[in-house]
């Protein structure tokens, strides 16, 4: 049967395994499947819960190492040049694409700088060497490349090069009514680092680039397809996707530690929870820029700049940051609490709906980071003295502890676990 490149490929299902077939367990609902065999182009799903297990990928080496080299190549050149200007009332101010950082560490915000440092410059950077050191290492079995790819999938959350780009639109709409903005070169760099980055991660996929790395092991018993690997005593390394038998403690292809299920998930997901509420009251109360306006000092909070901007007809601009700095996080907060509550009190049909939900605030937890970045934009563009000047405030680095919370969060929580409890009503039924 022949298969269009780009169809989604789902996943066969049979008693037991041949010898020669790989098998695979999902990592978000644990089910035992046996991988087809794909073409250039297309995709295998999960039967149960549709989360991607394996793509292939046309041109796998090339194209990875073209973006990657690419967008770094940007990177360098989004670094060299004038980034974005602005004139003022007679006056100039210029801003470098490392003043977004530099300029906090200045101003004594130093673990806020570091933190925007990494997420917009250090991480990006690491993941797109790592990618080329990864793809060319296929072709000339260069050291260390275990080492480099467990650091590579676990850096991947944090870079946030594309909500810094919505920072950057959302700091334009801002002073565009006040102030002259002027464009540099390096900002369209790093519009094309973007791109080059974000397509650099689609075409690279775990489950492939680990198998070219090393071999899969398998388990060494017959393993049955259409079951949990939890009941078969498999269970999977979350690094490098290998399976391996229950008294194994460490995964034999990448090294890490594995466990059948995360150890302490909820425990230590709601932990994190209850930090993240703690902590998000003073992130509203407490405020998160100052600005100095012919020697005036105003501060101000989430809430009272989204007034603000809401009066000043800023529309747009005032519903992304009510979705990004208030809802997205209060709505993660509890949504990560129902899906705690969910692995304990299970109901019919839940698992595959709880691990899409899941799956989303995942992904869009992140994007609350942008109003940190909005203010070390301001506060490096916007720096005329008496007359005009952003200063970051406290709020800002509570505001971030926070969203930096509620990733962490997230990852410590194993969506496996909604599963679990399904199967053992079926069995008690």
């Amino acid at each position: 049967m022949s298969i269009a490149n780009g169809q989604t490929l789902p996943p066969s299902f049979s008693a037991a395994s041949a010898p020669n077939d790989e098998l695979v367990l999902c990592r978000h609902c644990d089910l035992l499947q046996q991988l087809p065999s794909l073409q250039a182009g297309q995709e295998a799903h999960c039967r149960r819960c549709h989360s991607r297990l394996d793509a292939r990928q046309p041109q796998p080496i090339l194209r990875p190492v073209s973006y990657a080299a690419s967008a770094l190549f940007m990177l360098l050149m989004a670094n060299l040049f004038p980034f974005v200007s602005m004139g003022l009332a007679g006056n100039h101010s210029e801003m470098h694409f490392f003043d977004a950082s530099s300029v906090l560490f200045n101003e004594y915000h130093q673990s806020l700088a570091i933190l925007v440092w990494l997420f917009i410059q250090a991480v990006p950077a690491f993941c797109m060497v790592a990618v080329i050191y990864l793809k060319l290492g296929m072709v000339y079995r260069l050291p260390a490349r275990i080492w480099v790819a467990r650091v590579l999938f676990m850096l991947k959350p944090w870079s946030m090069v594309d909500i810094f780009l919505m920072g950057l639109l959302i700091s334009f709409v801002k002073l565009v009514a006040d102030a002259d903005i002027s464009l540099g070169p390096s900002f369209w760099a790093f519009c094309l680092f973007c791109l080059f980055h974000l397509r650099t991660f689609q075409v690279i996929d775990r489950h492939q680039l680990w198998s070219k790395i090393a071999p899969s092991p398998q388990p060494a018993v017959a393993a049955k397809v259409g079951q949990s690997g939890l009941s078969q005593q498999l269970k999977l390394c979350q690094c490098c996707t290998a399976i391996m038998r229950e008294q194994r403690t460490h995964c034999p292809r990448c090294h890490s530690r594995v466990y059948a299920r995360n150890p302490a998930s909820l425990q230590r997901t709601l932990a994190l929870l209850l930090a993240a509420c703690i902590l998000y009251i003073p992130a509203n109360l407490l405020p998160i820029m100052r600005t100095v306006s012919f020697g005036s000092i105003t501060d101000s909070t989430i809430i009272s700049g989204l007034l603000l901007m809401w009066q000043d007809g800023e529309y747009p601009v005032a519903i992304v940051i009510l979705l990004a700095s208030v809802v997205v996080p209060i709505v993660k907060i509890i949504v990560m609490f129902w899906l705690c509550y969910l692995t304990k009190y299970p109901t019919a049909r839940q698992g595959k709906m709880s691990t899409q939900i899941y799956l989303l605030v995942d992904w869009v937890g992140r994007w609350s980071m942008v109003d940190v970045l909005v203010v070390a934009i301001l506060a490096a563009l916007v720096r005329f003295g008496l007359l005009m000047s952003v200063y970051p405030g406290v709020g800002a680095l509570v505001f971030a502890a926070v969203v930096v919370i509620t990733m962490l969060a997230a990852i410590s929580f194993d969506p496996r676990l909604l599963w679990d409890q399904q199967a053992e009503t079926r069995r008690d039924v």
